[in-house]
């Protein structure tokens, strides 16, 4: 892995500054502390931190070719295959490395090439040949790429944030609509980032720009749509089972290849204990495993990861996490530049950096849930979805809506009789029931916390529309198969992948995802849900496939989760120092959020009379956030309408 930045001059008579060329890429040195290099011709201007993984001795970036020059981050994994090709075409090599043939690669086929790499990747080409720049990322959204225009009209790439921030004439203003997706979800969907005029380059978009146009604009351009490949059209287990498996043994064989020690993070669960069973299985010694648990036992799996690793002897590590570590908070803001609520980021980062003790690399099992319903809450739309089949829309939506404003709020009471959320649920739409499920914060509660004048800029949006418009682009008439598109499209990318990457690139530490692996993502995304959800199961497929290689307490276990107990961690803390934290901190001094509101709900989370931890946690970070990137500055010198 490696960190990437380019800079292109408004006029094609500037001069890139080297000076803040090299103070942009040293905010990336974490990414890649083996390397760096530098080039500069004119008003264009790349640099490069390198991580070495293939190839350690060569692979120096960024990488020059007959006035070719490349700055990659990720990994190609069928580049031999590309090498070979390239070689019967003319091309020598010099290197072993995957970014010397995604070089060559671009010089024979130019953007075309991004259709057969197999990978995870986002780069910067400058073709002076051609007086053009192209940027790409991945078809998933593995690797991370940033971009915006400064105040002068220079345009600015970088793998992180932190980079592109670095930059003298960029100008920090919030982009509200980023608030809105932050609170109500976690994080900020692509492409917006938390700074108005600052985005991320989308899964399995381009910008392909001429250099020789002074009016040029900046206009990404999709390659690869995923909405081509969700369907419901295999519902037969024979028509998939075999391909599945055999695409997913390949998928982690391939993330295998490595100059430097590799290993994989072993929850106990079913997805990492599929990838390290097939590691093994091919590996000729004990292979490296690693885990973490939490000082809450019902939060804690980590004794299922121990008792697998010892019955199929790898070598196995498992480290803790407790209250102490949400001392990590600062250091969170610091990994992801923007808020990012996920509160297992804290273990995830943790995890990575014990690993990184011992390997360069790391496996796994990111993506599993959202290519096969692993999710409680898919399980429990796909029961909701039973329900609303059984009536038609206009009485189930009157007779539920009734039954909700009837039914008791039994915020504390056992789960089994939580019904009003149910049938609330129930009496909505698939999506606005799944995005309430999902939402780390409820509409009412945002409602309280946030001030006037925050809402009056978001203006009616919120992140509920983001997840409509996506699930009307879903060609199949299966709501599941909607929300599955929806969680690629959202979740994945700017939540799980997000974490993933900044957590363990903070350690330097490669972690590779092999069920995001595009041919085997397009081949699962044409399966019905029924075949991987039942009333007993979840990930039928992967475990059909795979259940030779475990015991049976691996696949027939019910899904914890990777999460943090978060809401008694923070009932750990005491009120007190909670609210004057919040009503005395940079989030109070803009006046984007109510204190009364913060006040009450800090007031029933503690009382036990709800659950708002994830709420006052992310209040937390965005303070955190806001005291690092503007101190005590009044909202208005910060919020973009």
């Amino acid at each position: 892995m490696c960190g990437v930045v380019a800079w292109v001059k408004a006029t094609t008579d500037g001069k890139v500054d080297e000076s803040t060329l090299r103070s942009m890429t040293a905010t990336l040195h974490h990414r890649g502390p083996d390397g760096e290099g530098f080039y500069i011709d004119g008003n264009v201007g790349l640099g490069h931190k390198r991580l070495s993984i293939l190839d350690v001795e060569n692979g120096k970036q960024p990488l020059q070719s007959d006035g070719v020059v490349l700055s990659y981050n990720g990994e190609i994994y069928n580049f031999k295959q590309l090498k070979c090709e390239l070689e019967a075409l003319g091309h020598v090599f010099a290197s072993h490395c995957d970014s010397e043939v995604l070089l060559f690669a671009w010089k024979e086929w130019g953007a075309s090439v991004v259709h057969k790499l197999r990978g995870m990747f986002a780069f910067v080409i400058y073709d002076k040949p051609q007086n053009s720049l192209f940027v790409a990322r991945d078809r998933l959204g593995i690797k991370p790429l940033h971009w915006a225009k400064t105040s002068q009209g220079d345009l600015l790439f970088a793998s992180e944030l932190k980079a592109i921030n670095a930059h003298p004439d960029i100008e920090k203003q919030l982009n509200p609509y980023a608030i809105e997706d932050f609170f109500s979800l976690g994080y900020v969907a692509d492409p917006k980032t938390i700074f108005k005029d600052v985005f991320k380059l989308p899964p399995a978009h381009v910008i392909s720009i001429d250099l020789s146009d002074p009016t040029r604009d900046v206009t990404p351009e999709c390659y690869w749509e995923i909405e081509n490949f969700v369907s419901d059209e295999i519902t037969r287990e024979q028509d998939i089972g075999e391909d599945f498996a055999r695409l997913t043994e390949e998928a982690i064989t391939l993330r295998m290849v490595a100059d430097v020690p590799l290993g994989s993070f072993l929850s106990g669960g079913i997805d990492s204990s599929v990838i390290s069973a097939v590691m093994q299985k091919h590996s000729q010694v004990p292979i490296n495993t690693f885990s973490i648990g939490f000082d809450l036992s019902k939060y804690d799996e980590s004794f299922y990861a121990k008792q697998l690793a010892t019955q199929l002897g790898f070598k196995h590590l498992n480290t803790s996490v407790s209250i102490n570590d949400l001392t990590f908070m600062e250091k969170l803001v610091d990994i992801y530049d923007e808020p990012f609520a996920d509160n297992s980021a804290i273990p995830t980062f943790i995890l990575s950096g014990v690993a990184a003790q011992h390997v360069k690399v790391a496996l796994s099992g990111d993506g599993a849930d959202e290519l096969l319903y692993g999710y409680r809450n898919h399980k429990m739309l796909w029961v909701e979805e039973k329900i609303r089949k059984c009536l038609p829309d206009g009485v189930r939506r009157k007779m539920f809506g009734i039954l909700a404003k009837l039914y008791p709020n039994f915020k504390t009471a056992p789960k089994f009789l939580r019904g009003k959320t149910t049938l609330n649920a129930l009496s909505g739409s698939a999506i606005s029931s799944y995005h309430n499920a999902i939402s780390i914060s409820h509409q009412n509660d945002l409602a309280r916390l946030y001030s006037p004048q925050l809402k009056a800029q978001l203006n009616g949006y919120s992140s509920l529309s983001m997840f409509d418009d996506i699930g009307k682009k879903c060609k199949s008439n299966n709501s599941l198969k909607a929300i599955q598109l929806i969680d690629f499209k959202t979740y994945l990318a700017g939540g799980i992948l997000t974490k993933v990457d900044r957590a363990s690139m903070k350690n330097s530490l490669e972690v590779r995802v092999p069920y995001l692996d595009h041919h085997l993502v397009e081949r699962t995304l044409a399966v019905s849900p029924s075949l991987n959800l039942s009333w007993s199961q979840t990930k039928r497929l992967l475990v059909n496939g795979f259940k030779h290689l475990l015991p049976s307490f691996v696949t027939k276990r019910n899904k914890m989760g990777f999460s943090s107990p978060i809401d008694e961690w923070l009932r750990q803390i005491p009120k007190e120092s909670l609210n004057t934290k919040l009503s005395e901190g940079a989030l109070a001094q803009t006046g984007l959020f109510s204190l009364e509101g913060i006040s009450s709900l800090l007031d029933e989370h503690h009382e036990r009379g709800h659950e708002h931890g994830m709420t006052i946690w992310s209040l937390l970070i965005f303070n955190a956030f806001l005291e690092k990137h503007f101190g005590t500055q009044k909202s208005e010198n910060i919020v973009s309408p």
